[in-house]
């Protein structure tokens, strides 16, 4: 019978095997193929998304241009638009505002007594006369009904001259214009051709408005050449087109057909001529956009680049898109460095590569939960694992339990070590008043055996010495019971009495450590655990003072409390030259120690249990800083605690 126990208990154990791992096997070949076909998949996938993302690119970097090129054209061609009209607008200002001039030179001359007529026209022909704008180019001019020129300042030769049959190389007498708008005692806008210099072989169109002026019945004008006006439009865009930026190194380059830089982002190279400019490769290259765009009007082009806005590198593969502007023979540009796209690309295709192995990633992690799964609803099946998870649960009791000990005990030992080092500290400033009572009541004694051996203030002054020091050791007891008091009540308490109070068990090692402590703590009232907190600071300010026994400089403890927001912060920083950076992260460990056989490695341990404790934040860093001049470094603690007055 008892081999069919035995034999059953195998089969059992059998059975259970195959459950738990019959399906192992057949999961992870279904897995590695399944991971391997999506793999070739994806690498495929991968590749056809990196050629068509270089594809985009291109194409959205080559219409990036064209757009910028096309904004300029249209640019141009409203300014164009408008310069009529603006021009015509300048032309009338200046003859309002000539004839304002005047009809005030008029009027005040007539009000101030001047019968005159002949002499007040010669003040005005003298002040309109000496009105030049545009460089000396515009002048104002009068002329009366019948076509005689009575002002013209940049020609005097013509003035008293009859110009009434006067032609334009058209063959259109212009001046009949000026005469019939005297006639009809209005204003209006003339367009007709003339030489600008007498040297001139070609007659440029020019544009002139004039207005009746009614006390001599003459007409005052005056007008601009088109082509000059034009220029200053063509000026005034081409410093709005330099100062063209778009993505990291765009720009706009101008050149006319005979391949002078109108515009480009080196100041200094326009109005050179770039067709004696090569490439690496000896091409002259300007030569080549200038008759490229010429021939085409429109389209990309490839060539190697002299110079890019954001470096000195010179010979640079860019793509750039022209237009040929004829109206004003201008070919412009925008392009992209063929280097900043393979970069671009490059960055893309990097995620696009890790978004693809995180894929990949997923899908074996995935394999291998459904077959951990399988496994573990194998097992659960199973009766081992229900036994196993019940000495498990025990195992895990009798651990938790022996935790709670180890933490019990590790809160006794912090006590105890700190009640060690607050034993000595009391029996330190218990001498000074010990001596005193000692001294005091041998007076005393002296005065009994010897009659007016002291005085009777001599005597008061023993009696009251030995009253005060009997209360400062009765003081001193209470502030060590009271820090070693178990007490678990939360109570308000003031966090700069607090600190006081750690100053006053600690004053010994302070003063005999030559320590001078800065204090910049603000008055905050917090409601929480007294003792617990204040064996935090204890246990920090103890570290700091036993860091700085070690060093002959300075030794200085800074603390600092204030309240930020909803949480109170404390900071404690030293000038003990900090703690070494591989052992920052140790720190807060359960029996780690810098100090060897000295130290228990329990005390900032138990710190940052308390401070968790109260869901606040403890955390250690070094640090260098400038106290009065002079540069120190150190460790600095920051305790953050959550801001609570009451309950």
């Amino acid at each position: 019978m008892r081999k069919n126990m035995d034999k059953n208990t195998k089969s059992e154990k059998t059975l259970i095997n195959i459950i738990k791992f019959g399906a192992v096997v057949p999961i992870i070949v279904i897995s590695i193929i399944f991971t391997y076909i999506f793999v070739q998949y994806k690498n495929e996938e991968l590749k056809n998304e990196i050629e068509n993302l270089r594809v985009k690119f291109l194409n959205e970097n080559k219409k990036n241009v064209k757009d910028e090129v096309n904004r300029v054209v249209s640019s141009i061609k409203y300014e164009i638009e408008r310069s009529d009209e603006e021009l015509k607008n300048f032309l009338k200002n200046k003859v309002y505002e000539a004839h304002s001039i005047a009809t005030n030179i008029y009027n005040e001359s007539i009000k101030n007594g001047e019968k005159d007529k002949n002499k007040i026209f010669e003040t005005i022909k003298q002040t309109l006369g000496s009105i030049l704008y545009n460089k000396g180019r515009g002048y104002i001019f009068i002329d009366d009904i019948n076509g005689i020129k009575l002002l013209q300042p940049t020609n005097k030769s013509f003035e008293g001259k009859d110009f009434s049959n006067f032609e334009d190389p058209k063959g259109y007498k212009f001046v009949q214009k000026i005469m019939e708008t005297i006639r009809k005692k209005g204003e209006a806008y003339d367009e007709y051709f003339w030489y600008k210099t007498q040297t001139d072989k070609e007659a440029y169109k020019k544009i002139s408005f004039y207005k009746y002026f009614e006390p001599y019945n003459v007409a005052i004008g005056t007008g601009e050449y088109f082509v000059d006006f034009e220029k200053k439009i063509q000026n005034r865009l081409l410093e709005r087109i330099r100062r063209i930026k778009f993505d990291d190194n765009g720009y706009i380059v101008i050149f006319n057909s005979k391949g002078t830089y109108l515009s480009h982002f080196k100041k200094d190279n326009i109005g050179k001529n770039g067709f004696k400019i090569k490439d690496k490769e000896g091409n002259y290259f300007i030569k080549d956009i200038v008759n490229f765009a010429k021939k085409n009007k429109e389209g990309y082009l490839s060539y190697i680049a002299s110079a890019r806005p954001d470096k000195n590198e010179q010979n640079r593969e860019k793509v750039t898109y022209l237009k040929y502007f004829k109206q004003w023979d201008w070919i412009i540009g925008a392009g992209f460095y063929l280097e900043e796209l393979n970069k671009e690309v490059k960055e893309k295709e990097l995620l696009l590569t890790q978004k693809h192995e995180e894929i990949i990633q997923k899908i074996i992690v995935i394999s291998f939960t459904v077959t951990f799964i399988l496994i573990l609803l194998s097992s659960y099946i199973s009766k081992i694992l229900f036994d196993k998870f019940n000495e498990y649960k025990k195992e895990i009791k009798k651990e938790v339990d022996k935790t709670i000990e180890k933490e019990k005990l590790l809160v006794q030992q912090s006590k105890m070590a700190i009640m060690g080092e607050m034993i000595a500290n009391i029996a330190h400033q218990w001498k000074q008043p010990l001596n005193l009572i000692s001294t005091s009541n041998s007076l005393i004694k002296l005065n009994k055996e010897f009659d007016n051996f002291s005085t009777p203030e001599e005597i008061d002054e023993a009696i009251e010495n030995i009253d005060h020091s009997v209360k400062h050791l009765a003081t001193t007891i209470d502030d060590f019971r009271n820090f070693f008091k178990p007490n678990k009540i939360k109570s308000v308490f003031k966090i700069d009495d607090l600190l006081n109070k750690a100053f006053k068990l600690l004053d010994t090692q302070l003063k005999n450590s030559n320590i001078e402590v800065i204090s910049d703590v603000k008055e905050i009232e917090v409601y929480g655990f007294e003792n617990e907190l204040l064996q935090v600071l204890i246990n920090i300010i103890k570290n700091a003072i036993d860091e700085l026994f070690k060093i002959h400089d300075k030794k200085f403890i800074f603390i600092n409390a204030y309240r930020k927001d909803s949480i109170v912060v404390i900071r404690v920083k030293d000038t003990a030259g900090g703690i070494p950076k591989k052992m920052l992260d140790k720190v807060f460990q359960a029996y780690f120690t810098t100090k060897g056989d000295k130290g228990t490695g329990i005390g900032l341990y138990m710190c940052k249990q308390i401070i968790n404790n109260i869901n606040g934040e403890i955390r250690v860093t070094n640090v260098d800083f400038t106290y009065k001049e002079e540069k120190y470094k150190g460790a600095e603690f920051i305790i953050t605690i959550p801001f609570q007055t009451s309950i």
